[in-house]
């Protein structure tokens, strides 16, 4: 009986670790993506060496993107392609600093106890907007500005 139950708790325990674990390991990096999108990234960023993603997006995650995660003008950096090539977002981390004085501002105005945790700029379809993160009781909330630091709109992550 006590050998059964020390089975039991060990396979439940591993059980647990297995489960848990697949949780952390997060995307694995993808390893078939297409020509055509690999020649569309080493056109617009000859030196960089991307480590490459797939995700589903749109509206019910029916469009199959291609995430390239690389190191740009010393800034993490990733850019998004569809299947045919299209560069549909560049995204690049930026410093605080770095972000017009109107959106640090509102953001100072507005949530003046909520610290930014990240700061990317986007530019999708020729247009550029900042990005901010911040948690705000316990959800992360992103903060869309304009380039000229309009406040857009706010989204939950």
């Amino acid at each position: 009986m006590l050998k059964s139950i020390s089975i039991f708790l060990f396979l439940s325990l591993f059980n647990y670790t297995i489960i848990f674990s697949q949780n952390i390991v997060g995307q694995k990096p993808e390893r078939n993506v297409p020509i055509v999108v690999e020649t569309a990234f080493k056109e617009k960023f000859p030196s960089s060496e991307p480590v490459w993603f797939s995700n589903y997006q749109g509206r019910y995650n029916q469009k199959l993107v291609y995430e390239g995660r690389f190191i740009f003008d010393n800034r993490y950096s990733f850019a998004i392609y569809d299947t045919d090539g299209n560069l549909i977002a560049f995204a690049a981390k930026v410093e605080n600093k770095e972000l017009p004085q109107k959106v640090l501002k509102y953001m100072n105005d507005n949530f003046p106890s909520f610290p930014i945790l990240e700061s990317i700029l986007v530019n999708s379809n020729n247009t550029v907007t900042y990005e901010l993160g911040i948690v705000v009781d316990g959800e992360y909330i992103i903060k869309v500005f304009s380039d000229m630091g309009e406040f857009i709109k706010s989204t939950r992550a």
